[in-house]
């Protein structure tokens, strides 16, 4: 399934049929969301955890769909998802992308 079409550039990620662009997060969500994303590194799944990567997903992903509610993107993570989301989300440079760009061709070609 192709991708819908976006204003920022990111990574593609399958929801269940449904092909997103996910983009990083603005600097303007990491300012909001700091003193949250410093924690999210201990890897402890509690409520504040889950609260944190529901809403930076949700900040990442209403660069390119700002129609897009919390509780839609709630709905979209899972254990088996939320790490390569988180990895999308906070894809600085562009590196995931780009290396994905180059596997893609690789393949292609």
């Amino acid at each position: 399934m192709k991708p819908e079409s976006t204003k920022h550039q990111g990574i593609p990620f399958n929801f269940d049929g449904r092909v997103l662009i996910i983009p990083p997060l603005s600097l303007g969500a990491m300012e909001k969301l700091q003193g949250r994303l410093e924690t999210m590194g201990e890897r402890s799944i509690t409520p504040e955890y889950i609260s944190g990567v529901i809403d930076a997903a949700h900040a990442a992903l209403q660069r390119n769909y700002p129609e897009m509610k919390r509780e839609d993107v709630a709905g979209l993570i899972d254990l088996e998802n939320m790490q390569e989301i988180m990895a999308c989300v906070f894809d600085i440079g562009g590196v995931k992308r780009k290396a994905l760009e180059a596997s893609k061709e690789n393949t292609d070609g």
